[in-house]
């Protein structure tokens, strides 16, 4: 698909959010990817309606990180460091900020709802900016804190339910908005280790809320769509509807899991079953499959003299069996939030991640979902090869995305940050909710 048609390609972030409020971002920018089993790093050139030239980009295995999460400083840094120096080198660029995707900090979404007195006045930014900051209070607590509180919907006192109210007069109005928190000690780790490089965070962005704004078109996300981002470690999910991402959750299994099983079940080394997961791992029988044998080096074997020998059909088996758990465990939170997904429900499913490029797993998708299912393509970042556009770049082209458009909402900002006001708009929510709610 032409990343023409996707949402954040079309760069009309203006328009299609609602008005400005974010100062857009010119110049270089960079981003660093922390995922589940990889480091990415890119440090582009924004151009106007056009997406990203890609200056510098390094790729580094994401040592010292499991499942997003730091838990080797010292090997962390030293992977951060090299990811980073790798891009530096190719872009010609020293960075000190970075926006940061991440696939750690056990993510999770809920909805909050702030009401505000207008007496007969018009809605302004203010007060969205007021109501705003109010969720981000209610989502910041001893052990999580918010990364992203995004508006959803307004209700004005007259029974009106808009997208955007502002400019509009009413006694008072109520903000729907969905607030995504991580985990407090897993961002302190990770903060910790990017001072520890020298980089400062500008922005944080979790990376299956990234992953579907490169990737989904403004009618999918209009009209209602998942996208489940398949990592190494673990796998995402993001709902997207009416335009904005409604529901974000995260599940502790991936593509990694599947590779540990193929290992286990062929007794075979962690670094030869990620191979056959790459050249033959499929989710999807196939008549030729019991015919097709595959060679594999036992433990102990030379890699170039392997002792076993089994039919594809066994390697597939093993892949869908825990591909089939992952999805069943992602339907399993969907039905936690049955409420919003009756009222709204999506129609398609968009895949990204490396674990998308499994064969057939569109097929399995459409089987257990019953919805039309695709890859993902992102296109938003393009270098001298072309674009950047497989599956498993979608969180980083969609981070850059976001910090230089402008999506309505909040993002995460450093500790301490406002502080004050964050708690008296905590203790103001708390009196009108303990005096004007039933």
């Amino acid at each position: 698909m032409s990343g023409i048609g996707t949402l954040a390609a079309e760069m009309g972030w203006r328009q299609i959010m609602g008005a400005t409020r974010r100062t857009q971002r010119s110049g270089l920018q960079a981003v660093l990817d922390v995922g589940t089993s990889k480091l990415c790093c890119y440090i582009v050139q924004s151009q106007p309606a056009r997406g990203f030239a890609l200056l510098g980009r390094g790729y580094q295995a994401a040592e010292g990180v499991r499942a997003g999460n730091v838990v080797d400083v010292d090997e962390a840094v030293r992977a951060v460091m090299a990811v980073v120096h790798e891009a530096e080198l190719e872009a010609k660029a020293q960075l000190r900020e970075v926006t940061v995707t991440w696939s750690g900090g056990d993510p999770r979404s809920h909805l909050v709802t702030v009401e505000r007195d207008l007496a007969g006045r018009e809605l302004n930014d203010d007060d969205l900016a007021t109501m705003l900051e109010i969720a981000r209070a209610e989502g910041d607590d001893e052990t999580r804190v918010a990364a992203h509180v995004l508006p959803i919907e307004m209700r004005l006192d007259d029974g009106r339910v808009l997208r955007d109210a502002r400019g509009l007069s009413a006694r008072s109005v109520e903000l729907l908005c969905v607030v995504t928190t991580v985990d407090r000690m897993k961002m302190t780790d990770l903060r910790a280790c990017l001072d520890d490089c020298h980089l400062e965070v500008a922005a944080l962005v979790p990376s299956s809320y990234a992953a579907g704004m490169a990737c989904l078109t403004r009618e999918e996300m209009d009209r209602g769509c998942l996208v489940l981002e398949m990592g190494g470690g673990t796998t995402g999910i993001a709902h997207f509807h009416g335009g904005r991402m409604v529901y974000l959750d995260q599940i502790a299994i991936g593509g990694d899991h599947v590779s540990r099983d193929i290992a286990y079940g062929l007794s075979t080394s962690g670094a030869y079953a990620e191979r056959l997961k790459n050249l033959y791992g499929s989710v999807q029988w196939r008549s030729c499959d019991d015919n097709t044998r595959i060679e594999v080096p036992l433990i102990g074997d030379h890699v170039e003299r392997p002792s076993g020998e089994f039919p594809r059909t066994r390697l597939t088996l093993i892949v869908r069996s825990r591909v089939e758990e992952i999805l069943e465990e992602v339907q399993s939170r969907l039905r936690s939030a049955w409420d919003l997904f009756e009222r709204r429900p999506p129609r398609s499913v968009v895949l990204t991640g490396g674990g998308a490029q499994i064969e057939g797993m569109v097929e399995l998708v459409e089987e257990l979902f019953g919805l039309p299912t695709r890859i993902g393509a992102p296109t938003l970042v393009s270098g001298r090869l072309g674009a950047e556009d497989q599956p498993c770049c979608s969180a980083a082209g969609g981070a850059l995305a976001v910090v230089t458009g402008d999506d309505g909402g909040l993002l995460w900002r450093r500790q301490g940050e406002s502080a004050a006001l964050t708690q008296q708009f905590a203790r103001v929510n708390k009196w009108w909710r303990q005096n004007f709610t039933s």
